[in-house]
């Protein structure tokens, strides 16, 4: 009985022992960081990376306040961009969340990559899932699949625009782990698309939603986080059996491809106007494919707007708009790669690779060489489908911005 409460008085010593040598380190640290104006010490956090920034937070008082402040957030932002200091991630979706270096991908030799698992909203839902999956799958099969599906909408400037369910819509911070729930309508809508960019004139994120009231009519709206409220903007009429996916964001507008009066078009919503405009397609040529059922997938290829066949017959091209807005600039470009499905994800730091999701593989294709690398995830299941996105590691939170 002595020895076991000897023991028990040991470890509760050492216990307090560590928590003083904690509170002194703390006191220590929060006297250092005292004898520095924090104008000296807010310049000092301002050329350090967003990761980093974040775990000093917990270190001081002082520390957590200036790097809270979402004016600090932005200008972090900007002098990480003016000094070509930005860290790329990759953001992936399989049943799950998980962040990988985007940058190191080019340069490691071996197959799989290892990826970081994120904490993101609804992550511990699987009621979701359930009443999404169980009707089609069955009960046998949802023990694979512990979460839902989570579809990546798009990202800018670290917010990535997610919907980890169906009615459920967030902008979320890999980063610093914050979310923000955009209240959107229950669903049950017949069809439904969603962008999401940056408006660099109001500096604000914006999320467009286009939602189909009949046939050929899409009801269209935009979400303003400084504002937190929808509006309305316009009826469009057109019909939507090519798009299935989120829209593409380039160069301050998200695009998708749309029928309208028979004729294909890339319909282009602006984040600065809040206008839509059409873009022509290649032509002739883009639309000689035999296959009864023909789909186009918009995407992005080394900073130019591409089309991608998607009618899930055999193809081994893919368009290029080499000056964007201009219809005559289309260039086919054939790769040594042959597809039923496939979509260009991001490109590398030089340039010269494009990291595909091609037939439901991760691929890294080198459009010079045309040679090609399949990619996997370590502990990650691919096969069983993914879906992708590149974003930068930043401070801006979802749920302060514009509050200044």
């Amino acid at each position: 009985m002595y020895k076991k409460l000897i023991h028990f008085l040991g470890d509760a010593l050492t216990e307090t022992t560590k928590k003083n040598e904690r509170r002194r380190r703390e006191e220590t640290t929060e006297k250092a960081s005292l004898e520095l104006p924090p104008e000296i010490i807010r310049e000092i956090l301002l050329r350090l990376p967003a990761k980093s920034i974040g775990r000093f937070r917990c270190v001081s008082k002082l520390f957590r306040s200036l790097s809270s402040d979402p004016k600090f957030a932005n200008n972090h932002l900007d002098l990480t961009i003016r000094n070509d200091a930005v860290h790329r991630k990759l953001i992936v979706s399989s049943h799950n969340l998980y962040a990988l270096d985007l940058d190191s991908i080019g340069c490691q030799r071996f197959r799989d990559l290892l990826a970081q698992e994120l904490n993101y909203p609804l992550k511990e839902d699987p009621i979701k899932f359930d009443e999404m999956i169980k009707c089609h799958v069955g009960e046998n099969m949802l023990k694979p699949y512990r979460r839902n599906w989570v579809e990546i909408i798009g990202s800018s400037h670290g917010l990535v625009c997610i919907s980890p369910c169906e009615g459920a819509l967030f902008l979320y911070n890999p980063t610093t782990g914050e979310s923000k729930r955009l209240l959107i309508s229950a669903g049950g809508e017949e069809f439904q698309t969603i962008g999401f960019g940056f408006d660099d004139l109001t500096d604000d994120y914006k999320v467009v939603k286009l939602v189909a009231d009949g046939d050929n009519v899409l009801k269209s709206s935009v979400y303003s986080l400084k504002s937190d409220s929808w509006r309305w903007i316009r009826d469009l009429s057109y019909e939507h059996k090519d798009c299935f996916s989120s829209g593409v964001t380039l160069r301050g507008a998200v695009h998708w491809v749309f029928a309208n009066d028979s004729q294909r078009v890339v319909l282009a919503f602006d984040f600065k106007t809040e206008e839509f405009r059409e873009m022509l397609l290649p032509g002739e040529e883009a639309e000689d494919c035999g296959h009864s059922y023909r789909n186009f997938v918009v995407g992005v290829i080394n900073g130019r707007l591409c089309l991608v066949n998607s009618c899930y017959e055999v193809h081994d091209d893919v368009w290029v708009m080499d000056e964007y807005g201009v219809a005559s600039s289309w260039r086919r470009i054939r790769i040594s790669l042959l597809y039923r499905s496939m979509k260009p994800l991001c490109s590398s730091e030089n340039g010269e690779e494009v990291l595909l999701e091609l037939d439901g593989d991760m691929v890294l294709y080198n459009f010079e060489s045309h040679g090609s690398r399949y990619l996997g995830i370590r502990g990650v299941k691919l096969s069983d489908g993914f879906e992708a996105d590149a974003y930068v590691e930043s401070l801006i939170s979802p749920n302060s911005y514009g509050v200044l």
